[in-house]
């Protein structure tokens, strides 16, 4: 009868439990090569869509927002996704009923549809991504942030088309960690964060284990990031986050109210705001 060694039970144990860590290691680690290339865009605060303020007239994503951004000297991000004609315009929601009232997404209008409307019921309308590098101008670095489920391949295409000319600093970074794996192929010289928080499953399986990777971090293999953009509100309460940070990673926090500022100041190299008026750098 097979006997077992008690010794030889704990060494296996401790090489599978070895071997475990590893490979998580590899899930998650961020790519540190390009880490003095990230330099230039630490200890600055991003306002979060643009510097806006709607009660003052300056909706989010804006070129309004955009320009008070730059007059304050502040670094951006913003969010940009395809319409149905394969145009980039800068939107956070796929949807328009919030910014617009209108019930439809963005990718069923067109360009010239999508001009027609208003956001937040002011004068401003939906800029194009190109209409928004060219008044920003290199005055001031920017986080764009990718948003597509479908169409991956020519959102990142239009994106890089547009910004491989750019005269400024940019970065982007996605929640859609096969758009940033696109860059690390096909485009890896291009600053890459991957962006990440804690999505509720609403009680269904497959969305539970997505969840808990994206989360995670499981995806890092696919993104290859070069830095880490985590939900502020759940950063310190997240193990994956926080390994990652002690390893050396470049992190963003997101999004930072005047409440938490101090203390965020203190935790990311980085920090995407809104609602009040930090200083630029910190």
């Amino acid at each position: 009868m097979w006997r077992i060694n008690m010794k030889e039970l704990f060494l296996l144990l401790l090489l599978l439990l070895i071997l475990g860590l590893c490979f998580l290691i590899f899930f998650m680690m961020p790519r540190f090569s390009k880490r003095k290339a990230l330099l230039p865009f630490a200890k600055w605060n991003y306002a979060h869509r643009g510097y806006h303020d709607l009660a003052k007239g300056f909706p989010e994503n804006s070129l309004p927002a955009f320009e008070r951004a730059c007059t304050h000297g502040y670094g951006m991000e913003l969010d940009v996704q395809l319409t149905k004609d394969q145009k980039l315009v800068v939107l956070h929601d796929f949807s328009l009923l919030r910014a617009c009232g209108i019930d439809a997404q963005v990718d069923e209008l067109t360009l010239d549809e999508i001009k027609k409307l208003r956001l937040f019921n002011t004068e401003c309308t939906i800029p194009t991504f190109e209409e928004v590098l060219k008044l920003v101008d290199g005055r001031t670095p920017l986080i764009v942030e990718i948003k597509s489920t479908e169409r991956i391949e020519r959102t990142c295409l239009k994106v890089y088309d547009l910004l491989r000319n750019y005269p400024g600093d940019y970065c982007i970074e996605s929640m859609n960690p096969l758009i940033m794996g696109w860059f690390a192929k096909n485009e890896p010289q291009i600053m890459r964060g991957q962006l990440a928080t804690h999505i509720p499953s609403k009680g269904k399986p497959l969305t539970a284990i997505s969840s808990a990777a994206l989360g995670g971090m499981m995806f890092n293999i696919l993104s290859k990031p070069h830095f880490i953009a985590y939900d502020h509100r759940f950063a310190q309460d997240s193990h994956s986050f926080s390994f990652c940070k002690s390893c050396g990673a470049l992190t963003v926090g997101w999004t930072i109210r005047e409440q938490d500022y101090e203390a965020a100041i203190h935790q990311y190299d980085a920090i995407i705001f809104e609602g009040f008026l930090p200083p630029v750098r910190f």
